[in-house]
């Protein structure tokens, strides 16, 4: 296993949180999926994956990322892309339900919302998926306030894990409100509340499930908006660059499998009797898979730090890209180097080439991203540069995750 990477300077709670987890995955989960023959997340049983969450609660991870003030560990921005980092690298097919969710834009509830939404979701008892993306077939999603509650009508799509949520967080644009503001809002749309319809489930290369949603006068009440309204597209914005953090930290993790594996095959005897890793261009190959891996971590984790300091939009959508460009080229050299039984049906590398292909797309695509960072720089005032967090950083959140 590579070990050699190390671009930050870890507290020692946090390796110590990452060695605890690495311990959990390869001595408990893993096994359970082999026993179980599980390869893909879809495939687990009900069973397996109360396990999965249970135990992973038992030992002290799943509440990690959720605030301090609700009863969490309040991991931060760099002890998050370590353990996600590191649940990719196991390839553990059940590795996302180890960290429980942090609340998303439920976390803007407030009041009585705070009881009814938040905290049932922190515990497990309530899911919910962000719907964003409108089709684009479809209308723009707006809402118009009726008396007591607000009338949400469009289509959303691409809502990953949507057939299986209790709630869609609906971003829609209030175009009338009487007395009130217009613009941007989040609606907790409940996925059995009239007019809503799961029109289609989408199943993508990475073995993900979306849904498409259509929204008909579905009737939310005022009480069921999240924060104000005017900001629901910059509230589910900063949500997003979160989720391209983990993107970004899950490339990088599978980038290190890959690697390794690539590794293993080339100090492996070849038919002719000479290691495959003997040969210079196989070696250039090897090489240029660990500087691109070494270039991706890099970029994590600085952004990890911009993030644990306040905005870091662009540095998180510098990261995002460059690592999914990179664990892309990095199976690739893996498959390559690998031959034909790497294109077979069923091989791991096979399967993690069709899963790997959807980050370049999901959360942003690569070109967006480049458009997003290029729009920040021209955009920003030369004489007030950003200041650059000091360094290390340590982490909040207990030293024994179990507590």
């Amino acid at each position: 296993m590579i070990e050699f990477f190390n671009p930050t300077d870890l507290p020692p709670e946090t390796a110590g949180l990452r060695d605890r987890l690495r311990a959990f995955l390869e001595g408990e989960l893993l096994p359970a999926e082999l026993c179980e023959g599980v390869v893909d997340e879809a495939q687990a049983s009900p069973a397996l994956r109360r396990f999965a969450r249970a135990r992973s609660a038992e030992l002290g991870f799943y509440r990690l990322a959720q605030p301090v003030e609700l009863g969490g560990g309040g991991l931060g921005p760099v002890g998050l892309a370590v353990l996600h980092e590191e649940i990719a690298r196991s390839q553990c097919a059940l590795g996302g339900l180890v960290l429980g969710g942090d609340g998303g834009l439920l976390r803007m509830a407030s009041g009585a919302q705070r009881e009814r939404l938040l905290l049932p979701a922190l515990r497990g008892e309530l899911t919910a998926a962000l719907a964003f993306t409108d089709a684009r077939e479809g209308p723009r999603t707006t809402a118009v306030r009726r008396g007591e509650v607000f009338v949400v009508s469009g289509v959303k799509s691409f809502v990953t894990g949507g057939p299986q949520v209790d709630l869609l967080l609906a971003v829609a644009k209030v175009t009338d409100n009487p007395g009130g503001k217009t613009g941007t809002a989040v609606f907790v749309v409940r996925r059995d509340a009239p007019g809503v319809t799961l029109a289609s489930e989408i199943r993508t290369l990475d073995g993900g499930l979306h849904g498409e949603f259509e929204l008909v006068n579905v009737k939310v009440p005022a009480t069921d908006v999240l924060g104000e309204i005017g900001q629901g597209l910059p509230k589910a914005l900063e949500s997003i660059t979160a989720l391209r953090l983990r993107a970004a930290a899950a490339a990088c993790g599978t980038a290190r499998w890959a690697l390794d594996y690539a590794l293993a095959q080339a100090r492996r005897p070849h038919r002719t009797g000479v290691p495959l890793g003997e040969r210079e261009q196989v070696q250039a190959m090897l090489g240029q898979s660990a500087m691109d891996l070494f270039a991706a971590r890099g970029a994590l984790y600085a952004a990890a730090r911009a993030a644990e300091a306040g905005d870091a939009e662009t540095e998180v959508a510098m990261a995002k890209a460059v690592a999914t460009e990179a664990v892309a080229r990095i199976v690739d050299r893996a498959i390559q180097l690998s031959g034909g039984a790497a294109v077979v049906e069923g091989h791991p590398l096979a399967r993690l080439y069709r899963r790997i292909r959807a980050w370049r797309i999901a959360e942003g695509t690569t070109e967006i991203l480049r458009l997003t960072v290029a729009r920040r720089l021209l955009a920003a005032d030369p004489a007030h540069p950003r200041p650059v967090p000091p360094q290390p950083v340590r982490q909040g959140g207990p030293s024994d995750a179990s507590q």
